[in-house]
C-alpha cells in the first residue's frame, strides 16, 4: 500500500511538474504578446515578430511570422549572404590583359574604387603605374541605372546612385562648406565641371538636373552644409574622370579609351583591393544603398557569370536560399524597392545561416550595427551598460525593420525580426517603441 501511494505521489508530482513547464512556456509568449499588442501605437499597422533562440529549434515568440512585409534595408543581409558564399577574402576590382604599349581592362564592379571612404587603393595605384595606354572594355553590366521598382524622384538624394559597372569615387559628387560659406566640391576636377553650376539665394540644397550633372546650387551655406550628389553617366564621364585623376598625380598620359564589349581573355588576371570585411561593414553599419548594389555585381563578376542584378539574384536564390521556409521576392541589393518581399522567419532562418557561415560571433557581431555604439543603431539601446542588440535596420517611408541578434540578460542569445509596415506615426516612434519592446525582452529573458 506504501509503494502504491509514493507512486501515485510521483506520477502526479511529474504530471503538476509538466503543466508548470507548459503553463511558463505559455506565459512567456502571453507576456510578449500583451506587451506587443496593448501599445496604442501598435493598433492599426502591420507586425510581423519572430524571436528565436539561437543554435535552437526554439522559438520564444511569434506573431504573424509566416507574413510578408516590405523589408527595406533588412535586403543587405540577402547580399550580405551572397557575398560570404560567392566572394573571398579581398573585392575584386577588374580583370586586365596587357597588350604591347596597352593596358586592357574588365571591370568588376568594386565600389571601394576611389571611393573618398577608402583610403587603401591598390587598384588605381596599379593603373596609375602601369605606364600603358589604357582602355576601359564597355558593357559589363547589362541592367539599367536604377533598380526595379525605384523612385525616379529620388535621382538627387544620396542614397540612390546610379549602378555602374565600374564605379568611381562612390558614384557621387561631394559638397562641403568653406569658411567663408561657399561650396567647395569633390573631386575637383575639370570633368566635373564641363557642366553648369548656377547659384540661387533661395535654394538650401543642390538640385542636380534630372538628365544632366547641371547643378542649381545655394549662393551661400552654413559652415555645417554637406551634401552628396549622384552623378549622372554620360557615355563618356568615367573615363574623364579617370584620365583627370591619372593627371592629378602628375602623370603625363593619354586619354583613357572606353572600348566596345568584348569578351574577357582567356589570359586576363585580376587585380583586388580591399578586404572583404572592410566593404561589408561599410554597406551594413551606414546601411549603404550603392555598396549593396554594387556588391551584386562584384558577385556575378567574380564567378564568371552575366553581370546583371536578376540573374545574380535567381542563382543566388537557387543555390544559396532553398532551405528558407518561405517563397521570397527579391529584386534588388539595396532594399530601395517597394517589390522585395520577405517574411519574419525568412528573415530569422537567414541570420541563422549568416552566424553559422562566418562561423565567428565576434567578427559577425563587429560587422553589424551595435545597439548604442555603431551604425543605424548608435542612437538606439543606449541605457542599458552592455551592448545586446546586433542588427541591420531597414526603413522606407511608412516602414521600420530590425533583425538581428539579441542576448538576454539570462545569458541566452537569441534570433529576431521585428518587422513594422504600413503605418503613419513617424519612424522616429515606431523606433522608440521597437526599443521598447526589446529592451523589455532583454531585461526579462
Amino acid at each position: 500500500m506504501k509503494l502504491n501511494n509514493a507512486l501515485f505521489f510521483g506520477c502526479a508530482l511529474l504530471f503538476f511538474t509538466s503543466c508548470a513547464i507548459k503553463k511558463h512556456e505559455f506565459s512567456v509568449s502571453e507576456t510578449i504578446s500583451q506587451q506587443l499588442n496593448a501599445a496604442p501605437i501598435n493598433q492599426q499597422h502591420h507586425i510581423g515578430l519572430m524571436i528565436k533562440e539561437l543554435n535552437t529549434s526554439t522559438n520564444l515568440f511569434e506573431q504573424n511570422a509566416d507574413h510578408y512585409f516590405t523589408p527595406a534595408s533588412n535586403t543587405k543581409l540577402f547580399t550580405f549572404y551572397t557575398a560570404l558564399n560567392m566572394l573571398g577574402d579581398s573585392i575584386p576590382t577588374f580583370e586586365y590583359e596587357v597588350k604591347n604599349d596597352s593596358l586592357i581592362v574588365w571591370p568588376m564592379a568594386d565600389p571601394s574604387f576611389l571611393h573618398p571612404d577608402f583610403k587603401n587603393q591598390k587598384a588605381f595605384d596599379f593603373l596609375k603605374n602601369a605606364g600603358k595606354n589604357i582602355y576601359i572594355v564597355n558593357g559589363r553590366y547589362q541592367g539599367e541605372k536604377f533598380g526595379s521598382g525605384w523612385s525616379w524622384d529620388d535621382f538627387n538624394a544620396d542614397y540612390q546612385t546610379e549602378i555602374t559597372d565600374f564605379p568611381i569615387y562612390g558614384n557621387y559628387l561631394r559638397a562641403n562648406a568653406t569658411a567663408t560659406g561657399a561650396i567647395k566640391y569633390s573631386p575637383d576636377l575639370p570633368s566635373m565641371f564641363l557642366s553648369e553650376v548656377i547659384t540661387n539665394p533661395v535654394n538650401k540644397n543642390i538640385q542636380r538636373n534630372l538628365e544632366s550633372n547641371n547643378l542649381l546650387a545655394p549662393s551661400f551655406v552654413a559652415l555645417n552644409f554637406k551634401q552628396n550628389i549622384p552623378l549622372y553617366f554620360t557615355k563618356h564621364l568615367f573615363a574623364d574622370l579617370l584620365t583627370d585623376t591619372l593627371l592629378a598625380t602628375g602623370l603625363v598620359i593619354k586619354p583613357v579609351i572606353q572600348l566596345p564589349w568584348r569578351p574577357v581573355s582567356p589570359s586576363a588576371k585580376i587585380i583586388y583591393s580591399i578586404h572583404s570585411d572592410s566593404l561589408y561593414k561599410h554597406m551594413l553599419q551606414p546601411s549603404d544603398n550603392f555598396i549593396a548594389e554594387e556588391l551584386l555585381l562584384n558577385c556575378a563578376a567574380a564567378n564568371h557569370l552575366p553581370m546583371k542584378t536578376d540573374d545574380l539574384i535567381k542563382t543566388a536564390s537557387e543555390k544559396y536560399l532553398t532551405h528558407l521556409p518561405d517563397k521570397i521576392r527579391w529584386v534588388d541589393g539595396s532594399g530601395l524597392s517597394r517589390l522585395n518581399l520577405f517574411t519574419p522567419r525568412d528573415m530569422v532562418t537567414l541570420l541563422q545561416s549568416i552566424y553559422d557561415q562566418i562561423n565567428n560571433e565576434k567578427r559577425l557581431f563587429d560587422l553589424l550595427p551595435n545597439g548604442g555604439k555603431s551604425g543605424t543603431l548608435r542612437n538606439m539601446f543606449k541605457n542599458t551598460p552592455e551592448t545586446f542588440i546586433y542588427a541591420k535596420s531597414g526603413s522606407l517611408t511608412n516602414n521600420y525593420n530590425l533583425s538581428g541578434f539579441l542576448i538576454g540578460k539570462s545569458g541566452k542569445k537569441y534570433i529576431f525580426s521585428y518587422m513594422n509596415n504600413n503605418y503613419v506615426h513617424t519612424n522616429a516612434e515606431i523606433r522608440s517603441e521597437v526599443e521598447r519592446m526589446l529592451t523589455f525582452i532583454h531585461d526579462k529573458y
